[in-house]
This record gives structure tokens, sequence and C-alpha cells, in this order.
């Protein structure tokens, strides 16, 4: 699944589109996602690059954030590199709520290798929420 098609309801992600992500699932208050490590991808020091694997975490961060119930925007990201990933490394993103609040819920994201599951790095986030159903009856009342 691409980053267009994972949610009928929400508008496609240009960005992860554009950087070659694919979100593979989005559930309520979680989503996963991958993306490969090319030659275009390579810092300095010829491994992954950290912007790479903060867009495949934010990206995934996006999208559970906003799923078919809710509707979400994020308000804060904290990551922590734990290894380095290579060139041709599949990286494998998943994000999950770990605690709803009133107005917020909190996530913890993972990017992981694929072939063996080694954390590469690990984030926080923060999203506001709204029921999408709430917004529906908002914007149908502004139309009338």
């Amino acid at each position: 699944m691409t980053a267009d098609e994972h949610s009928g309801s929400l508008r496609p992600d240009a960005l992860a589109s554009t950087l070659g992500i694919a979100i593979e699932r989005v559930a309520i208050g979680e989503a996963c996602a991958r993306i490969r490590v090319g030659d275009g991808h390579l810092n300095p020091h010829a491994t992954a690059h950290g912007a790479r694997i903060y867009a495949v975490a934010g990206v995934v961060l996006g999208a559970a954030a906003n799923d078919h119930r809710y509707s979400g925007v994020v308000r804060d990201v904290h990551i922590e590199y734990v290894r380095a990933a290579h060139l041709d490394d599949e990286l494998l993103a998943h994000a999950r709520v770990v605690d709803r609040l009133p107005r917020e819920d909190l996530f913890d994201i993972h990017v992981t290798l694929e072939r063996d599951g080694s954390l590469i790095a690990r984030a926080t986030g923060r999203a506001t929420r709204r029921d999408r159903t709430t917004l529906s009856d908002a914007r149908g009342t502004e139309e009338d």
C-alpha cells in the first residue's frame, strides 16, 4: 500500500510518496510503514542519514494520528538514533498510541531493520486528537 492508498477518507501524504515511504497498515491509533535506504540517502559516514530515518518515523506517526476515526495534528516528536542503517537496508516503522489524554495522544515509534528486527531508532510523539464524526458534523453545519 502506498501513502496515497492508506485511507480513502484522508488526503494523500505527498511527502511520503515523494520519499518512497510505503504506509503498509493503518488501524485506530497505530500504523506501519516501510522505506529503503538508497544511494542518495547516505550521510558522509556512508550510513543512512538521520533525516531519512526521521522522515519515516514522522510519516508513520502522522498516519497513526490520522486514522479512520481520529484526525490528529502532530505537535511534537523526539527521536533517539540507536544504531546505524546502511545502503539497501529495508527499514520498518511502527507507531502506536501509548496514552490517550483528554485532547491528545502520546505515541511510541520504533524504526527497525526488516531483516532481523534490530532497533535503529525510537521516537515519541504527541498529536492533538479530534473525532472525525464530530468534524464531519461541524463541517456540515458550516455549509448549511
